[in-house]
């Protein structure tokens, strides 16, 4: 089991999925319906793109709020009613957690709002980090499934996965789709 490094997000064939989700021939993608709320550190929106790309196939939206027009420029109570508001409107809550996540004072307040909105279950935490191996995470982050590579039990499937605090585990695709 690996966590998702710096490294990987620039090797587009590692973060990707292992399974194809298609309509049909087509090539179109099957819509979930299921809306994301990703929480990031300005620092990290470097890295934010190739994350949405990853979930878009997966048939999910995504909400950052860069492209989010009716965020002020200038944050203030304005934005802070207006990402409540996403938040609550939200099916999911990824919490993409760096070095500089530590560093954010608007990363704790959304993840709070994520927690009173939606339940744990609906929580995730991706940890991006320099080794694949080793994760330094927030104290207040281990109450909440967080994202790594895993295999399954007989070696046939290695994929995305989510682990909970509690033991259990469900495939990022299936979380997504519930």
């Amino acid at each position: 089991m690996s966590y998702l490094t710096f490294n990987d997000l620039t090797e587009t064939r590692y973060f990707s999925k292992a399974e194809v989700i298609n309509e049909s021939l087509s090539g179109k993608y099957v819509s979930y319906d299921k809306k994301i709320f990703l929480s990031y550190r300005r620092k990290d929106r470097a890295y934010v793109d190739p994350i949405v790309r990853f979930l878009k196939e997966i048939g999910v939206k995504v909400y950052i709020d860069y492209l989010d027009d009716s965020l002020p420029d200038d944050p203030n109570s304005k934005t802070a009613e207006i990402l409540r508001s996403r938040i609550k409107q939200s099916d999911k809550f990824i919490l993409l957690a760096t070095p500089n996540s530590k560093n954010s004072k608007w990363i704790p307040w959304e993840l709070g709002l994520g927690d009173g909105f939606l339940s744990d279950k609906h929580l995730a935490i991706l940890p991006l980090v320099h080794y694949s191996s080793s994760w330094s995470e927030q104290e207040y982050f281990s109450i909440y499934g967080y994202i790594k590579k895993a295999s399954s039990k007989d070696n046939t499937k290695y994929d995305w996965a989510i682990f909970y605090p509690d033991g259990s585990a469900d495939w990022l695709v299936n979380w997504l789709r519930t």
